[in-house]
């Protein structure tokens, strides 16, 4: 079935989706369709199969996904665009379906540590040891039985042995005398036997059993060509794969989902409870959990928030995905072949500066840093319960954008100080004079 409402992300339009297949509404954001730039998307913008609304997300909605995307560690992740298209996803959840079943708190990876028993230690091969294959050995009852077995036969044998010689003559001439009678009867009887025979019904008989066992055979193949056993059906493949041990759903139709390719927004959306489609429009039930690893002292925290190891206190955090194994220890995926970056690293720091509009670089957890609270004069300048206060031309309180503390911009931009602004500056476009 259709998705009722679909929020489709800049890559459902640019890998060219069948969204009027996918869903009833197709919906977006006005950021989306500017973020397409060439000429054949554009192209196929205006000739869209379907009606493409346009929507904004709320303002609440968007700083739920924001406090939201902090708790998952995907904040630094995200663009503004990435983070409307989830909160209108959110936010239309919202309006026809509830909120009810969304988390409000992110689903923090947990460590399952597994202590390993005796019968894994000694069961456990060793790498470049050789082990020989066991033999099978017999408990100590069943030699018990065997030893006693043997001693009753030799017993046996003893008792025999002992008897005397000359009854043993009188037992074997009797003995040939019966076996003479006893052969001449068994002939006589044969002889009988032979004589009463009818073959002709002998002949029937098996002739009969041959027929019948021909249409029996005739039977089972007609069956086996009339039934579909063996063969994959759309009426069998549920019950072949509980067989096979798959996790096997049912499909319920969706009232809201979001089609993206973007790595965070579908974790983002994984992990509020938000349904997710793939381009092809396969639902997409579970995401990536992520951890960070410490590079320095190899260990790993959960709180994504995080920015400077816990053990270790230096800024060596690396984000790397992370699942559970089958006998339930966590696995982290880690890639050796991405290097770590040396930016910055042979740069010396720069002199510490004081003053409001500082911008040190951030080298510690509890380095304190400016508030950049507003001055005096500028407190006093938008007071509006003083008896003093004269309203300007606007009610709205002005901001100053032209002086030189307000284009220095705040202390979110910490890693300006990395830039080489002298090797910057010493380059040339023209000609040396």
């Amino acid at each position: 079935k259709k998705i009722k409402y679909l929020v489709a992300d800049t890559a459902a339009f640019i890998e060219n989706a069948p969204l009027q297949e996918l869903a009833e509404n197709v919906i977006t954001i006005q950021e989306v369709i500017d973020e397409i730039k060439n000429k054949r998307q554009l192209r196929r913008l205006v000739v869209l199969p379907f009606d493409l609304k346009v929507m904004q997300p709320s303002p609440e909605c968007v700083t739920y996904v924001q406090d939201f995307s902090r708790k998952t560690g995907d904040y630094a992740s995200l663009s503004a665009v990435d983070m409307k298209v989830v909160a209108l996803t959110y936010q239309l959840e919202k309006e026809h379906v509830g909120t009810e079943h969304l988390r409000k708190e992110p689903l923090a990876s947990k460590t399952l540590i597994k202590k390993p028993t005796n019968d894994d230690l000694l069961n456990c091969k060793m790498m470049g040891f050789y082990r020989p294959k066991e033999k099978s050995t017999d408990t100590d009852e069943q030699l018990k039985d065997q030893s006693e077995a043997l001693q009753d036969t030799k017993e046996k044998d003893e008792e025999d042995s002992n008897l005397p010689e000359a009854s043993d003559e009188e037992e074997s001439d009797g003995e040939e005398v019966q076996d003479e009678d006893q052969a001449e009867e068994q002939v006589g009887q044969l002889t009988e036997d032979f004589n009463a025979l009818n073959c002709d019904e002998i002949l029937r008989k098996r002739e009969d059993s041959e027929e019948e066992n021909e249409e029996e055979s005739t039977g089972e193949e007609d069956e086996e060509d009339s039934d579909n056993e063996g063969w994959i059906t759309p009426s069998n493949i549920k019950q072949l794969k509980q067989d096979m041990g798959f996790d096997v759903k049912e499909e319920k139709p969706l009232t809201v989902a979001c089609i993206s390719t973007d790595y965070s927004v579908q974790n983002l959306l994984k992990q509020i409870g938000l349904n997710l489609c793939a381009l092809d429009g396969r639902v997409i039930r579970h995401s990536r959990m992520f951890v960070l690893r410490c590079y320095t002292c190899f260990k790993i925290t959960t709180l994504m928030h995080k920015m400077f190891c816990p053990k270790c206190g230096n800024k060596t955090l690396k984000r790397c995905a992370v699942s559970i194994d089958e006998n339930g220890q966590q696995v982290v995926h880690i890639n050796f072949r991405k290097p770590i970056t040396a930016k910055g690293k042979n740069v010396s720091l720069p002199l510490p500066h004081g003053g409001k509009h500082s911008r040190n670089p951030l080298l510690v957890e509890d380095q304190p840093m400016p508030h950049q609270m507003p001055s005096r004069v500028a407190r006093t300048k938008t007071d509006a319960l003083h008896e003093d206060y004269i309203a300007g031309y606007s009610p709205f309180v002005a901001r100053d954008v032209n002086s030189k503390s307000a284009m220095l911009r705040n202390r979110g931009h910490i890693k300006d100080w990395l830039r080489n602004h002298e090797y910057v500056n010493s380059r040339r476009g023209g000609k040396k004079k």
